[in-house]
C-alpha cells in the first residue's frame, strides 16, 4: 500500500440534501451539503441469496442465485450543532418513520496525481441508528447508518471531460 492511499481517507467528501421516499439519485453536488468534521462513511453492501437446482444436466446442478442486495453505510463524525449537514442528518433521523430520507453524494479524493474526476458514490438512505457520544474528557461524536433506499449508482474515476 502506498503512503498516498493510506492518506486518501482523509479527503473524502460526503454530501447531504433531505428527501423523500420519492428522491432521485443525485446527480451532481448542486444544491447539497457538505458534512464536516466526517471520519467514515464506508459503504457496506449486502447480497441475499438462495440455493437453487438446475435440472438441466443430468446431475442437476445447485448454484446460488442472488435474490436481493442492500447496503447500509456507517457513518461517524464530530459533533458540531451548528454544522448544516449535522442538520439534515438529525432531522432526517427523527423524521425517517415519516418517509424522510436524505440523497446522498460521496466522492473518493484522485490520489494518482492525474486530472481525472473523482469515483463517485451516490443514492437516496434512510437515516437510523443516530447516536451522539458526549463523554467528559473526548472529543463529542455523531453516528448514524445511512440505510440504502433502493440500489446506490457507482461512477468510476474518469479523466477530466470524460
Amino acid at each position: 500500500m502506498s503512503t498516498g492511499s493510506f492518506f486518501a481517507s482523509l479527503g473524502y467528501k460526503l454530501y447531504v440534501k433531505a428527501g423523500t421516499t420519492a428522491s432521485a439519485i443525485p446527480t451532481t453536488t448542486t444544491g447539497m451539503t457538505r458534512v464536516l468534521s466526517l471520519d467514515n462513511s464506508g459503504i457496506q453492501a449486502q447480497s441475499d441469496t438462495q440455493d437453487v437446482l438446475d435440472y438441466d444436466s443430468s446431475q442437476g446442478f445447485k448454484a446460488s442465485l442472488i435474490t436481493g442486495q442492500s447496503y447500509s453505510i456507517p457513518c461517524s463524525m464530530n459533533l458540531s450543532v451548528k454544522d448544516p449537514g449535522y442538520l439534515i442528518l438529525k432531522a432526517a433521523a427523527l423524521n425517517a418513520a415519516n418517509g424522510t430520507t436524505v440523497q446522498w453524494y460521496r466522492e473518493t479524493p484522485v490520489t494518482d496525481g492525474s486530472a481525472n474526476n473523482p469515483e463517485v458514490h451516490k443514492g437516496v438512505a434512510l437515516v437510523g441508528s443516530f447516536s451522539e457520544d458526549i463523554q467528559a474528557g473526548n472529543v463529542a461524536k455523531v453516528t448514524f447508518d445511512l440505510i440504502g433506499y433502493g440500489a446506490y449508482t457507482f461512477v468510476a474515476q474518469a479523466a477530466a471531460g470524460a
